[in-house]
């Protein structure tokens, strides 16, 4: 038997395994951070923060109004905070967040920029624990709401019911005087 014949093979062999293994050895994954952004003065601070994909938001409101985060398109919502809450978001993909205060609107801005390669994912659906925002966004706190299935408001209901009370109470008065 011919020890070359066996022999070399098996030594390229492993010579491809090493250098395979070595080439796919990675530095080990940075951790996540958590990056602050204040809320003060009516103002969000820094105005931009870049992220890794993983990394988390602290949002912090250090004004007496209350404030919140929401993007201008499909994105992210913080709950709203008051004076001296936080609250955390945490970004799983690359891409560009601009968004605004969602109780007072767009002369709070901000941009959330997160490093990485954009890639097209289809549009999340709501969870248990959120919802999802997918809007044109008009305002702040828009006059328009949304309707019921049937197309009436439940604040028809509402008048109706107060209107059926106070006629109650009008022919209550007017039996006992």
């Amino acid at each position: 038997m011919n020890v070359k014949r066996i022999l070399l093979p098996a030594l390229a062999a492993a010579c491809v395994l090493v250098i395979g293994l070595g080439a796919t050895a990675v530095a080990a994954p940075r951790p996540a951070r958590i990056v602050d952004v204040t809320i003060q003065n009516f103002a969000f601070s820094p105005v931009t923060t870049t992220i890794d994909p993983g990394d988390t938001i602290r949002w912090t409101n250090l004004d007496s109004a209350s404030h919140s985060a929401v993007t201008i398109v499909t994105g992210f919502i913080t709950m709203t905070l008051a004076q001296n809450q936080s609250t955390t978001t945490t970004f799983d993909r690359a891409g560009t967040f601009d968004y605004i205060c969602g109780v007072h609107g767009p002369s709070m801005r901000g941009t959330v920029v997160v490093r990485g390669v954009v890639i097209a994912t289809p549009s999340p659906t709501a969870g248990p624990g959120g919802h999802l925002v997918d809007d044109s966004f008009q305002q702040a706190r828009p006059d328009v709401f949304e309707s019921t299935a049937n197309g009436t408001s439940p604040f028809v209901y509402a008048t109706g019911a107060l209107v059926l009370i106070a006629l109650v109470r009008f022919a209550w008065v007017l039996r006992h005087s």
